[in-house]
């Protein structure tokens, strides 16, 4: 899925998304999502996937965690067009296979 204008279904904001897995392909997983890159990055900084695959393996509960609701509260006051990366976080394995 190419870069595009549309509705991110985390952050609910229109903005330029591309395919994201929600389980990662790496793990089998073949449902792609439009997901603007700043949502993509949190996700993949928190989330391992091995644990994308296992827990975190649909939109509503990504969305409903407490970790990204934080995160969300922060996105909404953002402007839709910023691209903002993340970098992994101090808990999560640096492999990111794992």
């Amino acid at each position: 899925m190419a870069s595009e204008f549309a509705k991110c279904v985390f952050c609910e904001m229109t903005t330029l998304t591309r395919g994201h897995h929600i389980i990662p392909k790496s793990k089998g997983g073949t449902t792609i999502v439009p997901t603007c890159e700043t949502c993509e990055s949190f996700i993949h900084k928190t989330w391992t996937h091995n644990e994308l695959r296992d827990v975190y393996n649909n939109v509503e509960i990504i969305v409903e965690n407490e970790k990204f609701q934080k995160f969300l509260k922060w996105r909404w006051k953002q402007p839709a067009t910023a691209v903002f990366k993340s970098s992994l976080g101090k808990m999560r394995d640096k492999n990111k296979y794992h």
